[in-house]
């Protein structure tokens, strides 16, 4: 059964709050991914306690906040030689919680809690009444997408079997964003190939060093971030693109492969992004830089576009 509420209060900010031990959890907000402790999970650790943004993925309705849960066995080079995986650590958990802020009251909305039984498998609830999970298989790699240095088969780990805990929650009081209205991807070449003329675009604005096109390209982006915020939009963008990279050359984006990238679909086909085949958190728009110590370091930048008026736009 859903959980209600009304976020009519202003100014209005909503969270996801999470504390994971001992595994590898994704918190997802309408299917899209707002947090992971992938690099926790990768170094043995498993841990991870933070807050996401998740007001910029709500709507008025009904909503769906999951948890993906797995072991950290696969992530060990030793495991994956022996084929021993999916043995879940007895002391594992996942929490999730979807919290408004109000003044200062954190106020809850809806909670999953992900254990692992005496059986060893994740059980999952919400307010003491049991969720039932479905196993699921984690997003995938292969090999030959991005610069070998940046490749590693383990990060993304082949056949990695994940636990998927869902609840729904109804919401009303959300902004009008731009991408509710937004019309869906439904993967014909029409649309993909508007998706790759959105990222062209923003690749050449990025390498032109002119922020006010950059501003004007990502206004929506922008704007939503400001009003789940409260900050400034320029202060926003100078966040994401800092001067020091933007302005000072630092950045410019290699040429785009297409065939290296393909479509995540998310919230209902309204939101979306084009990501690396061989390291997913990777887009199109990737480049490399010197840092401090005078190294070469690759990194990206990965904005989500809808489909609006006919063009694709970043709206997150």
């Amino acid at each position: 059964m859903p959980t209600t509420v009304s976020a009519n209060e202003k100014p209005l900010k909503i969270r996801s709050l999470f504390n994971i031990k001992s595994a590898f959890c994704n918190i997802k907000t309408n299917g899209v991914t707002g947090m992971d402790n992938r690099k926790s999970a990768y170094s043995g650790s498993g841990g991870g306690i933070s807050s996401t943004n998740s007001l910029l993925f709500l709507e008025n309705g009904t909503n769906e906040i999951s948890i993906e849960i797995g072991s950290l066995d696969w992530f060990s080079e030793d495991q994956n030689n022996k084929g021993n995986f999916g043995n879940f650590d007895p002391n594992a958990s996942c929490k999730l919680e979807l919290v408004r802020f109000k003044e200062n009251k954190n106020i809850s909305i809806a909670s999953i809690n992900v254990k692992i039984n005496e059986n060893g498998v994740p059980e999952g609830s919400s307010g003491g009444i049991n969720i039932v999970g479905r196993k699921i298989i984690a997003e995938q790699v292969e090999p030959g997408h991005i610069d070998n240095d940046y490749f590693d088969s383990l990060f993304f780990p082949k056949g990695m079997e994940l636990y998927e805990f869902k609840k729904q929650v109804i919401i009303d009081g959300i902004p009008d964003w731009d991408w509710i209205h937004a019309t869906p991807y439904i993967n014909n070449q029409e649309q993909l190939q508007k998706l790759r003329s959105a990222y062209s675009e923003m690749a050449k604005i990025i390498n032109s060093k002119n922020r006010n096109l950059l501003k004007d390209f990502d206004k929506v982006a922008l704007k939503a971030w400001s009003k789940t915020t409260g900050e400034t939009e320029d202060d926003i963008l100078a966040s994401q693109y800092p001067k020091e990279r933007l302005e000072a050359g630092k950045v410019k984006i290699e040429p785009i492969i297409w065939s290296d990238y393909e479509v995540r679909v998310m919230n209902k086909g309204r939101i979306v992004q084009l990501y690396n085949k061989s390291k997913p958190t990777y887009s199109p728009l990737t480049y490399y830089y010197v840092n401090e110590d005078g190294e070469e370091m690759m990194s990206f930048f990965a904005p989500m576009f809808s489909l609006i008026n006919g063009k694709f736009v970043p709206v997150i």
